[in-house]
């Protein structure tokens, strides 16, 4: 068996980058505006007004999960010292996302959801053809939404599995499939927090499927790359980004991914 073609540190790509500054800055000002709705719904409260409790406390939970999400945004792809996220199963071995960013994104596409939804009814409860435009506008932005979170809940969690036939990735709204004969090479790239590149070539064996478009299978099925944020994974991203690049380079170490040496492999890098 070969080595690791990279090593356990970050690649220099990675090393010393800032931040999204605009990710930063909303999760701040996103931050203070959930503490003034949380204020104001416990001063409605303590003025016995339960339904303004209600509406502020309901803007604060929604903002706050926009809060949340934009720092996970803003931090998410850290370096770590385990292999939280990376598991072995039978088809190879897994790279999940992460449960926060998972759970905060669809949360934010449910309580939206439910909001157009419901501003709809509130404006066709007017009788006015005014209202009935606007209620038409919510309900189809609010099936716009459901749709997407249909979709979302369908796919979510997603993951990235390498196993001995290719390279899998279910993100929440595609599914991408390439042969190993197909994935030329990995790169590491930064656009705000870490970016696993891949280069692929055209295969018969290559197979897509985006559930919000088109699905193709064949040497058009995908672009000749593919990139993972590793903003969304679990793991260290570099475990993946290390992995790839081993089995690239190493294929007769392929049948390992689903014995549970690869695993052991990864943690021991």
């Amino acid at each position: 068996m070969g080595s690791l073609p990279y090593a356990s540190t970050w690649p220099t790509e990675w090393t010393g980058q800032r931040r999204s500054g605009l990710l930063l800055f909303g999760t701040l000002f996103l931050g203070l505006v959930t503490a003034a709705m949380a204020a104001g719904a416990v001063l409605q409260l303590s003025h016995g007004d339960t339904v303004g409790a209600v509406i502020f406390g309901a803007i604060a939970i929604y903002v706050g999960h926009l809060a949340a999400l934009s720092l996970y945004s803003y931090r998410g792809g850290r370096h770590r010292s385990d292999t939280t996220g990376v598991l072995q199963e039978r088809e190879g071995v897994v790279f999940r996302y992460g449960a926060a960013p998972t759970y905060l994104l669809g949360a934010f596409l449910a309580m939206t959801t439910v909001a157009l939804f419901l501003m709809g009814v509130v404006a066709a409860g007017q009788a006015t053809t005014q209202g009935y435009v606007i209620a038409g506008a919510f309900g189809v932005l609010a099936l716009f939404m459901a749709a997407f979170l249909t979709v979302f809940l369908k796919l979510a969690p997603g993951r990235v599995v390498i196993g001995p036939d290719g390279f899998h990735h279910r993100g929440l709204t595609f599914t991408h499939f390439v042969p190993w004969d197909a994935v030329v090479d990995v790169a590491a790239l930064w656009s705000h927090s870490p970016v696993i590149f891949v280069r692929t070539i055209g295969s018969p064996a290559t197979r897509t499927r985006n559930y919000l478009g088109r699905s193709t299978t064949g040497p058009q099925a995908l672009s000749p790359f593919d990139t993972i944020s590793g903003r969304w994974l679990a793991a260290d991203p570099a475990l993946l980004l290390q992995a790839l690049a081993h089995y690239i380079v190493f294929p007769s170490d392929r049948p390992e991914l689903v014995n549970g040496a690869a695993l052991r492999r990864i943690a021991a890098s």
